[in-house]
């Protein structure tokens, strides 16, 4: 099939280089499989797979880089091939040499790879089950399922070789909705743990899979994911406990692929996992790193290398310690590692075994600027003094500082922790917020013991459970005492610093419990008591919610924007959160909504659209197309789709393009329109007038012609401009009978051009108006 398949595209070559959208998918496809058929037999095939994606490589390199980060990945598991390694010297030493617009190896990197191409690796059989296994079956069920998937597709020598696509697809395109992870379903960091086990035989691909592990850590960024990285850093703090020897392998790896991965870029890089392991804290996917960097059953020297690299996160002062002080998981058998590498034994991985035992790669990465490494954000050295759980240490230290009746209430709270003990709780502080000390001290309190409230999640019954007493949640009790009380809202603030979710938890309270009008008003107020500006704000707690609860994120959209219309509207950041996480069903119900008028995403104001627009611009394809499908449903003013279509190229900007010429076909155009159509610059654009001003003409030529001979009339556009587009657009009209309605209606207007320009007309119009031309002279 793969041999047939290439032999169909070496054929028909012209047409795939027609096909951007292909070309990018077909070259992820060929380089993921070159490193498999690296055998004599497969040889022929080999150099025919080479002369493939090196061509695309080299004649189409911008669409190919569409790919993002993982296209390097791919690269550098071929390097060896002569072909790639002189490819490799030009992406590092000469990037002009493939395009003018190609910048360097970081402007790669630092592209987020879409879910399209690492899905397409993935065979529908095998995304099935693997969807079923993260989905269905419960943690503690799951070996007899693992048994016979292993069986099923993991048997032979030469499958282990897909382990590494199946790790990437785990993590970037499985991400679990909140009630599972809240659920006792089979986690993914189990799942990895376990194909990473099944590897351990075959060094080389055990080093693919761990890069395919840590690889969204290397160029993590605050836009991205963190569910990218969530499986990497809840493998090695499960598995410290019964399997250490995990634990300390991919410890190893990751601290040995910060430098060695790319010398010249080893602070971009490192800077990356830093940012990446300060996210984690910052979220809470692991309550710290103290046990997982300095733990006895790890090496020494590893430990000390962990030390040197990760300082920032060791706190001051750290004693080594004794005993291992992680808790004993709930679950049996997490995943089967071999039963004959000791228990003792800590795996340590040589610097062949990096990145493919490939040092020609390493060796050409060194060519890199180095100065690149200054446009990544470098993050604040030293953990966060204002951690939730060493907060709520102090708080409960400094709680005798509080009247007694609320330390009463709130040691009643701890105790109960229902929403009937928080409610007196909240009333007695409102008494006593006088002093905002009081609130600095309860703040980090509630956080901890609400933790596990906001760690459910929203519930999509929300309103029946708010409206109820009796089944009142205890955030619905905050929240409700917050909606009447500033000093409550002021609360709500203090503890957004140890519970980022407080801001989207509070949105959705207010949705399904307040009023359509001023739907968002105590919202606004809590906003409002924030230094940083209010779309930030905004923006931040959707964020969260996002990266929680995508169907809540979703749910909370319309509202938003409708009740914040005048502050959100085309604010790109959030337009680019929606489109990164949607998925059709979503996109579907965004559509419609905006096309019943329900609320606005982009507005009217053109300069606001133009500067969302070019933002997009720098997107996935599939986030550009899903931009101009909502903008199309809201039904932007054609007029400002056309300035728009003036600053793009259909080279450069090949989704935007097409989408904004689908636009003008299907809104009709006014003569304003038509008149800004016309006056765009014939040599870039005669191709988009060309196919939008024949497609009207062919649908109404009395109407058009009318509009153009209305423009030639009144000069409302340059006339020379104006013609030489004519000119062209009259050859695609579709047959003669519109062709003499369109040439009726405008012989009068260019009779009166032939009269004032009668040596302009006779040096450029001649040949292509020779028929106006005679009938203007018998008319005479």
């Amino acid at each position: 099939l793969v041999e047939s398949l290439l032999h169909l595209l070496l054929d028909n070559r012209s047409w795939l280089e027609s096909q951007p959208a292909l070309i990018d998918s077909v070259l992820y496809t060929y380089l993921s499989l070159i490193p498999s058929h690296f055998t004599a037999k497969l040889a022929a095939l080999r150099e025919q797979e080479t002369g493939l994606c090196v061509s695309l490589l080299r004649s189409k390199f911008m669409d190919c880089i569409q790919i993002g980060r993982d296209l390097i990945r791919l690269l550098q598991n071929v390097a060896r091939i002569p072909e790639f390694s002189e490819l490799w010297r030009d992406i590092l030493q000469f990037p002009e040499r493939l395009s003018p617009h190609f910048t360097g190896i970081l402007l790669l990197a630092t592209k987020r790879t879409s879910r399209r191409f690492i899905s397409g690796r993935i065979t529908p059989e095998l995304e099935i089950k693997l969807n079923f296994l993260l989905s269905k079956v419960k943690f503690g069920q799951h070996k007899k399922y693992q048994e016979w998937f292993q069986k099923k597709h993991l048997s032979s020598p030469e499958s282990l070789e897909m382990i590494p696509e199946l790790i990437r697809y785990i993590c970037c395109v499985i991400h679990p909705t909140n009630e599972i992870l809240g659920s006792d379903i089979l986690p993914r960091w189990a799942v990895v743990g376990w194909l990473l086990s099944l590897c351990q035989v075959n060094p080389v691909i055990s080093s693919f899979a761990k890069l395919a592990l840590f690889y969204d850590w290397l160029f993590y960024s605050e836009s991205d994911n963190i569910m990218n990285i969530e499986p990497g850093i809840l493998l090695m703090h499960h598995s410290l406990r019964s399997h250490h020897v995990m634990t300390a392998s991919l410890l190893d790896f990751i601290c040995r692929l910060i430098p060695s991965y790319c010398p010249a870029l080893d602070k971009t890089v490192e800077c990356s996992v830093k940012m990446a392991l300060t996210d984690i804290l910052q979220k809470g996917v692991v309550p710290s790193f103290d046990t997982l960097f300095d733990n006895p059953k790890l090496d020494s020297d590893l430990k000390a290398m962990l030390k040197a690299t990760f300082f920032e996160f060791y706190p001051q002062g750290i004693t080594p310690q004794t005993s291992c002080s992680i808790e004993e998981s709930n679950f049996a058998d997490q995943f089967a590692l071999d039963s004959s590498t000791p228990e003792d034994t800590v795996i340590t991985i040589s610097d062949d075994e990096l990145v493919g035992e490939d040092d020609e790669v390493t060796s050409a990465f060194s060519d890199v600027e180095g100065n690149e490494a200054e446009v990544f954000q470098v993050i604040t050295e030293g953990r966060n003094e204002d951690d939730s759980n060493s907060s709520a240490g102090d708080g409960w230290n400094r709680i005798t500082e509080l009247p007694t009746e609320l330390q009463e209430k709130l040691f009643s709270f701890r105790e109960e922790r229902n929403s009937k003990q928080l409610d007196e709780c909240l009333e007695q502080l409102q008494k006593s917020a006088q002093n905002e000390g009081a609130l600095m001290i309860v703040a980090p309190l509630l956080a901890d013991l609400l933790s596990d409230d906001f760690g459910a999640g929203c519930s999509l019954d929300h309103e029946a459970d708010a409206q109820s007493r009796s089944n009142e949640r205890n955030y619905h009790c905050l929240f409700r005492h917050a909606i009447s009380s500033s000093s409550i809202l002021s609360l709500l603030v203090a503890l957004h610093r140890q519970q980022p979710k407080v801001g989207y938890f509070f949105l959705f309270y207010l949705q399904k419990t307040g009023r359509s009008q001023d739907l968002f008003l105590p919202y606004s107020k809590y906003v409002g008591m924030f230094s940083e500006p209010f779309a930030t704000c905004v923006c931040r707690d959707l964020k969260e919610c996002v990266e929680n609860e995508c169907t809540i994120f979703y749910l909370l959209l319309p509202d938003v924007y409708k009740q914040f219309h005048d502050k959100i509207c085309g604010v790109a950041s959030l337009l680019n959160m929606i489109v990164a996480n949607i998925d059709p069903v979503q996109l579907s119900k965004l559509v419609h909504k905006l096309m019943l008028k329900q609320f606005q995403m982009f507005g009217h104001d053109c300069q606001l659209l133009q500067e969302t627009i070019i933002s997009s611009l720098q997107w996935d394809s599939f986030e550009q197309f899903c931009v101009w499908q909502l903008l199309s449903a809201e039904g932007p003013d054609i007029q400002n789709i056309i300035i728009i279509l003036e600053k793009l190229s259909l080279e450069e900007h090949p989704e935007a393009f097409s989408s904004a010429l689908l636009l003008l076909k299907c809104e009709p155009l006014g003569a304003m329109a038509l008149g800004t159509l016309f006056s765009l610059p014939v040599s870039s654009h005669c191709g988009v007038v060309d196919a939008v001003g024949s497609h009207w003409l062919n649908l109404n030529p009395s109407k058009y012609a009318k509009y153009l001979s209305q423009l030639m009339d009144k000069a409302a556009v340059k006339i020379d401009t104006l013609l030489e587009h004519l000119t062209r657009v009259l050859i695609y009209l579709n047959n003669n009978q519109i062709f003499e309605v369109s040439e009726h209606v405008l012989t009068k207007s260019l009779l009166k051009l032939f009269t004032s320009f009668p040596e302009f007309l006779a040096k450029n119009l001649r040949e292509t108006f020779s028929k106006w031309n005679r009938k203007i002279r018998k008319g005479k």
